[in-house]
């Protein structure tokens, strides 16, 4: 064996040459193979020559030796920690995406009916059901859709998913989807999901390439339909085409359509697409009520699972589509609804009235508004009621007009993680001055949807027109809830749009393409250039629903002096709707001539 170092012969049995000194460690059983261990050392050791130096200087050096020593110690230390740090967020960060298409996460056995809400909420539940004995029953239309009872009734629920950045950046819709996933459904209940609008979907199960269909089965997503194009979210026939395909392959007693995604109101719409090129293109309440019109399908409930929706035009618009509107008039959080409780109910128990699933929705709605530190409101709103909703308002609003003009009654609200970033561009820029742009807080809505709760605004006036208002909401709105810091608000808004000029050229093309008359859109624009004052609502007395009493109020107390008999509903064909013939100012009776036999107030 030779040393590596000098080539010198080893004595085998030794590890160390005896000419260099070298260490060494044999490791391979022939020994033609060495591994050094240890620096060589030399033969003879000779003492050293000690050489004088000077104190300072080698002081001076010392010192520098021993601060560059912890200086390089404590760049390590860091170097150290960060790397750590740095390799345990890519860890969490790149782990590989959960796939909903696969998870079957099990199940807690608990409808969460009785939720415990906990002091952070308010809740307002209209008991006053409709029967024949009351007069009102004469003027409203016959719902949609007849429950058979018993369990016996089919369901398809479809969900028009558009991921959006709500997906990519947030994982969302994934969450959603795995609240579905949670669900217990029966073979009597389909739930039938479209996805699309999103660059990347948190779960290799779903493309991002194309749009795809799904059904929920057995706690997984299974694909049912993977020839579709990359379709465009944001447009009516998209939508249309998904609405046709479900009832077709999947015909139901019961249809039930939530549209997810982020929400523009009711003049912006509903949408955003991250696939197409115009991020600010949106499906708009027209294209939905044309959508869901033309598709041949009455639904029991449409629901928006996105932010704004819930105004007074949405009613209008898809009142003659649906016999229940499920919406928010404020934000959402990026969590959204909650699906797993209302969908295993409808799962239980196919026949559960929509009034029951409602109050579901919305209670488990607002525990996980609650859970993400967020406000938020949703309203179960009856259709049938639409017409004379629309009415009472328009009454209310022609007649306080003035008051209605002299003051910006739009109310702030919070902006949230599934507010659309494009509606967050000032539209009055050339208003602000510096100290504006430095200090205006632009996280809020005010002067973007121009939205104003209905039941609050009709509180600021005791009229006749007011009261005949609140009356109707207290009918129309079958349950809402809210988190205590949107109690102000009762369930729908209706829009106004105070000042802004290129906001109202919007609003008129597409209130005229819902079908709203044009007197009703001249009001509106009276608004534009009316010389008005901000509203303080901090100040001003926002009754909402504590206007009457939820325990004293009874609907035995009312009465009308109009003669009812003579009013025929059935001389409105709903079937026969269209733009061209269809005129919310149309009216057969005089909703002011209303009495209240109550000893607290009268019209």
């Amino acid at each position: 064996m030779y040393c590596v170092r000098c080539g010198d012969i080893i004595d085998k049995d030794e590890n160390i040459c005896d000419k260099c000194g070298l260490h060494f460690t044999v490791v391979q059983n022939d020994g033609t193979l060495v591994y050094i261990n240890q620096s060589p050392k030399p033969l003879q050791k000779a003492k050293p020559v000690k050489k004088k130096k000077k104190k300072g200087l080698a002081i001076i050096i010392s010192v520098i030796a021993i601060l560059s020593t912890l200086a390089i110690g404590a760049i390590a230390v860091f170097v150290l920690v960060t790397g750590i740090i740095l390799g345990l967020l890519g860890f969490i960060l790149f782990l590989p995406d959960e796939d909903p298409v696969v998870v079957n996460t099990a199940y807690t056995d608990s409808l969460n009916q009785n939720i415990d809400l906990g002091n952070n909420t308010v809740t307002y539940n209209n008991e006053l059901f409709i029967n024949d004995e009351d007069p009102l029953s004469e003027v409203l239309r016959d719902q949609f859709v007849n429950i058979k009872g018993n369990g016996e009734d089919t369901v398809t629920v479809m969900i028009y998913m558009n991921g959006s950045d709500l997906e990519s950046q947030n994982g969302c819709a994934t969450a959603d989807l795995k609240e579905m996933l949670n669900a217990q459904l029966s073979d009597n209940v389909n739930v039938v999901v479209q996805t699309g609008g999103t660059k990347k979907w948190k779960t290799s199960g779903i493309s991002n390439k194309h749009s795809q269909r799904f059904i929920v089965k057995n706690g997984q997503l299974v694909l049912i339909d993977d020839t579709l194009d990359q379709l465009d979210i944001t447009r009516e026939e998209t939508l249309e085409d998904f609405i046709r395909f479900c009832s077709t392959n999947f015909p139901a007693d019961r249809n039930m359509l939530i549209l997810w995604d982020h929400g523009g109101g009711v003049v912006y719409g509903f949408g955003v697409d991250e696939i197409v090129d115009d991020v600010e293109e949106a499906l708009t309440l027209s294209e939905i009520q044309q959508a869901t019109r033309n598709c041949g399908v009455k639904f029991e409930m449409i629901g928006f699972d996105a932010c704004l929706m819930g105004g007074i035009e949405s009613v209008c618009a898809l009142s003659d589509s649906a016999d229940y509107l499920v919406v928010s008039e404020d934000f959402e959080s990026g969590d959204g609804w909650e699906y797993q409780n209302w969908l295993t109910l409808l799962g239980y128990n196919s026949s559960t009235p929509m009034t029951e699933l409602g109050k579901v929705m919305v209670d488990d709605f607002i525990k996980e508004s609650n859970g993400a530190d967020s406000e938020g409101v949703l309203a179960v709103v009856d259709l049938r009621y639409s017409r004379l909703l629309y009415n009472t308002w328009t009454n209310f609003a022609y007649a306080n007009q003035d008051e209605l003009l002299e003051y910006d009654y739009t109310m702030s609200m919070q902006r949230s993680s599934r507010a659309p970033d494009y509606l967050f561009k000032n539209k009055k820029s050339e208003d602000k001055d510096f100290w504006d742009w430095l200090f205006a807080d632009d996280s809020t809505m005010e002067t973007y949807c121009y939205a104003v709760d209905l039941m609050a605004i009709a509180g600021q006036m005791n009229t006749e027109e007011s009261q005949a208002l609140e009356a109707t909401l207290k009918r129309a709105i079958v349950y809402c809830s809210t988190t205590s810091g949107d109690s102000y608000m009762t369930g729908l808004s209706v829009t106004l749009p105070y000042g802004d000029d290129e906001f109202f050229d919007l609003l008129q093309t597409e209130f005229r393409a819902c079908g709203f008359d044009e007197n009703y859109i001249q009001f509106l624009a009276q608004f534009v250039s009316s010389d008005y004052d901000e509203y303080d609502w901090d100040l001003g007395s926002i009754t909402g629903w504590s206007y009457y009493d939820e325990d004293s109020y009874d609907s035995d107390d009312w009465y009308y002096d109009s003669d009812w008999d003579d009013y025929d509903w059935y001389d409105y064909d709903w079937d026969g709707y269209s733009n061209s013939d269809y005129d919310w100012d149309e009216s057969y009776y005089d909703l002011i001539d209303w009495i209240l036999d109550d000893s607290s107030m009268d019209y």
